[in-house]
């Protein structure tokens, strides 16, 4: 399914919690007690404000209402929902040149990459926070040799980052000895490990199949860095050009270890994402940008009382479920993030980040 990749505000309606009643001293000089239909003043509807208002309206936190001292007000918050951060860490081997049908006149697999990336990449611009790292660093240098070897990142990943990572891409030619695959995904480890901060993170890693260099940059090397990767809590998605069936094989054991490998009923397809045109590499990365959308959504503000919160999907009430399986819940102890699952979190994708909203209600209020 491919999921939506706009990023839109989310309306964060939060009242204040702690009703209190009012005492003597807080009535007004007629003797009424606040009470609505008294003539005192509005009272407080299940979200939290004024009775007969609209969510966002104009009562004041902290307002008197009719002579009395009202500690649910609302403020109103404008949320993003939050992008994944994904670093593609690309093959630019000189393998890359070859075509992968092995017809004369036909595109080569880096013709078939480059433009679909850079297609996708400008597409979720908004939905995904992308960097760039490019194997092996050096340009016909002898296979595997110093040079070869992943060197610093060429793009950070930043949000909005889309022009500049497109810019990097088409600026690198595939001149590259050596596939040193491992290497690489080491690199881009090392380097996720150093931000810090909660946006989940995931490595996309393109390339036309077997690692190349001997000893450090096996098959069972490379598979094993990527499955570091993911212990250390990055997952990776391998998009390949594959030809032959060592290359297939290769390729499938770097797909399975890095726990996102390409579902398909049939046991026998490949486990990567398929390259073989530039329409069908475009279908698979839409694919996994649409599965690494995220359904995070941070506040501004805790709420005064966490467990009185209100969660939306359009006129679809979802309740929390700490199980993190269907509903939503608080990512940490400083619930300033909620996360919504299962059924609740595909909804999001298929109508948008904007049909989301959140109410922090009084603690005497019914939300739901």
């Amino acid at each position: 399914m491919r999921r939506a990749s706009l990023v839109c505000s989310v309306v964060v309606l939060a009242a204040l919690s702690g009703c209190t009643a009012s005492s003597d001293s807080d009535r007004s000089s007629d003797g009424s007690s606040g009470d609505p239909g008294t003539g005192a003043g509005p009272g407080v509807d299940d979200f939290g404000g004024a009775a007969g208002g609209e969510p966002g309206g104009d009562f004041t936190p902290g307002a008197t209402t009719g002579g009395e001292q009202a500690d649910c007000g609302r403020q109103n918050f404008d949320v993003e929902r939050k992008p994944a951060s994904i670093l593609l860490v690309l093959d630019r081997s000189a393998s890359m040149q070859d075509d992968p049908s092995g017809d004369e006149g036909t595109p080569s697999k880096w013709d078939i990459v480059v433009p679909a990336l850079q297609e996708v990449i400008a597409a979720t611009n908004e939905a995904a926070s992308w960097g760039l790292k490019v194997f092996p660093q050096g340009d016909r240098t002898g296979t595997c040799t110093e040079e070869s070897f992943p060197g610093e990142l060429l793009i950070p990943i930043a949000s909005n980052n889309a022009p500049t990572v497109n810019q990097a891409i088409s600026s690198t030619t595939p001149e590259g000895d050596g596939t040193p695959t491992g290497d690489a995904i080491n690199k881009a480890v090392e380097y996720l490990q150093a931000i810090h901060n909660d946006d989940p993170k995931y490595i996309l890693l393109a390339t036309d199949g077997d690692p190349s260099c001997p000893k450090s940059d096996s098959d069972e090397f490379a598979v094993q860095a990527v499955t570091d990767a993911a212990a250390a809590g990055f997952h990776t998605f391998v998009v390949g050009i594959a030809s032959q069936e060592s290359k297939v094989k290769a390729l499938d054991g770097l797909a399975v270890a890095g726990l996102e490998p390409r579902q398909d009923p049939d046991p026998l397809a490949p486990r990567f994402y398929l390259a073989a045109t530039k329409d069908e590499l475009v279908t698979s990365l839409l694919t996994i940008t649409g599965e690494v959308s995220t359904c995070l959504f941070p506040l501004s503000a805790p709420p005064p009382n966490p467990d009185h919160v209100g969660v939306f999907v359009g006129d679809q009430a979802v309740l929390q479920d700490t199980t993190g399986t269907d509903g939503w819940d608080y990512t940490g102890p400083d619930m300033m993030t909620i996360e919504l699952h299962g059924p609740a979190c595909e909804q999001v994708a298929s109508t948008g980040a904007g049909s989301v909203k959140v109410i922090f209600g009084c603690k005497d209020d019914p939300i739901y």
